[in-house]
């Protein structure tokens, strides 16, 4: 009787035990988590938006600060044409003309207190056109003609790409084409310079590097007036 009531009180233990056991997470173990739905069903923070409120001001700054160092570089670009002769009397006027008329559209854009995202487009396009005037007509030959130092002091533009560069009514894909070009160029001659070649892939490279100069560019001594 007494081994009977003992194995009752365990058995009456046991159950209460496996009870709570069970109440408290089935098997066990840990206790469950919340109820919660797949991670992939949750709703996150539309990063992008949070960004742009808090970064908006950040990026106006930096698309005017892009702005006026762009048209410093370019100031200084035409006073460079200036002290070695490279710019006429004439291609000076044009060049500041075209400068003034960039200044104008920024401080209309800029009338609002903002330059947006399609204003800063505009004004990258309009300084873009004026880098292409400004190479163009310091390395035409109606001033000093500027050699081409990026490919040697000897290299200098062919009348046909300077004639293209100054042409306002240049493509975008025509203009695209020639700054593609003047990258492989850059790139065929740091491959000559650096790469350790075979004969045969060094004459392949050389001949495509000669055959590209000399589509828009001519190699000769320069004079001590185009010398710098």
């Amino acid at each position: 009787m007494k081994y009977f009531t003992i194995f009752a009180m365990l058995a009456v233990g046991f159950f209460f035990a496996a009870s709570a056991v069970v109440a408290a997470g089935g098997d066990g173990g840990s206790r469950p988590k919340p109820n919660r739905p797949p991670k992939g069903d949750r709703e996150k923070p539309d990063r992008d938006k949070v960004k742009q409120r808090e970064n908006a001001p950040d990026r106006e700054q930096k698309r005017e600060k892009e702005v006026d160092n762009r048209e410093a570089r370019q100031a200084k670009r035409i006073e460079h044409g200036i002290a070695k002769g490279y710019l006429t009397p004439d291609e000076v006027t044009k060049l500041e003309s075209q400068q003034k008329a960039i200044a104008d559209l920024e401080a209309s854009f800029k009338s609002d207190g903002k330059v947006t995202k399609d204003e800063f487009k505009q004004l990258n396009q309009a300084l873009n056109e004026a880098s292409r005037s400004i190479w163009a007509e310091k390395h035409d030959t109606d001033g000093n003609q500027m050699p081409t130092y990026r490919f040697g002091k000897n290299v200098f533009a062919r009348p046909e790409l300077t004639a293209a560069l100054a042409n306002e009514n240049l493509s975008r894909e025509q203009a695209k084409q020639i700054m593609a070009d003047f990258h492989k160029l850059m790139a065929l001659k740091h491959a000559l310079a650096t790469k350790d070649l075979t004969a045969d892939e060094r004459a392949r490279l050389q001949n495509e590097y000669n055959e590209l100069l000399n589509k828009y560019f001519e190699v000769r001594q320069p004079t001590t007036a185009q010398a710098d």
